[in-house]
């Protein structure tokens, strides 16, 4: 991450599109703890989006597999 931080120093704020399956609860301490730890180590803000469970309309990365698998 530091050559990526060298490389984007204007970059202030990072977003973190996640899906709300219990992986990515906002409950789990530990996901949590190393959030805080890594936006502290990089000074960066994080913004976690949360989207439903399962809703592949809402998460741009299940757009692309589709793509991929009608190739």
């Amino acid at each position: 991450m530091l050559e990526q931080r060298h490389r984007f120093p204007l970059v202030q704020t990072l977003l973190i599109n996640q899906d709300s399956g219990p992986q990515n609860s906002s409950r789990r301490t530990q996901f949590m703890k190393r959030i805080v730890e890594f936006a502290n180590q990089y000074k960066l803000n994080i913004r976690l989006a949360y989207y439903p469970p399962y809703h592949s309309k809402y998460n741009p990365i299940e757009r692309t597999w589709a793509v991929l698998e009608n190739h």
